[in-house]
């Protein structure tokens, strides 16, 4: 059986927490460890855009490569106007980071719009591999993710 490649738009929201967010081993069912608490943080503008551009992108993240994204014309400005909101509330510290992620979502959207939904054509596309590859991208999007972690509440 081969494994199934999924489409990773990298999104702002994308990208950010979702793998380092969820239950914790102590609240799932059968688990013998003692539930943690942490303190609530308080949320923000740019977190609540963050959560808008997650949204915004569910279409099109984690979908299977060779399945058609529906409607790609709608998701694409729906994920472009929550990902220009979440870069214009970004901190200063980490909006270039937000904007060279910003860059690669849209050559990929581009893409999307250009091959009628076919996500096969991000997943060939070598410029798109080149940039998830280049270390100074996952310099950035490491910054992004533990600026998120520490900041907005999940």
């Amino acid at each position: 059986m081969t494994a199934v490649r999924r489409l990773g738009l990298l999104l702002p929201a994308v990208l950010l927490v979702l793998a380092g967010c969820g239950d914790s081993l102590a609240t799932q069912p059968g688990s013998s460890r003692p539930p943690t608490t942490t303190q609530a943080r308080a949320t923000t503008p740019f977190c609540e855009a963050l959560q808008d551009s997650e949204e915004a992108a569910e279409p099109v993240s984690g979908i299977a490569i060779g399945r058609p994204v529906e409607n790609i014309g709608e998701i694409a400005a729906d994920v472009r106007r929550a990902n220009e909101q979440v870069t214009a509330l970004a901190p200063q510290e980490i909006r270039p980071d937000f904007d060279r992620v910003n860059q690669l979502a849209e050559r990929q959207l581009d893409l999307l719009e250009a091959n009628g939904g076919d996500t096969l054509a991000v997943a060939r596309d070598p410029e798109i591999a080149r940039a998830r590859a280049d270390p100074s991208y996952q310099v950035a999007t490491q910054r992004i993710n533990d600026y998120v972690r520490s900041t907005c509440p999940r």
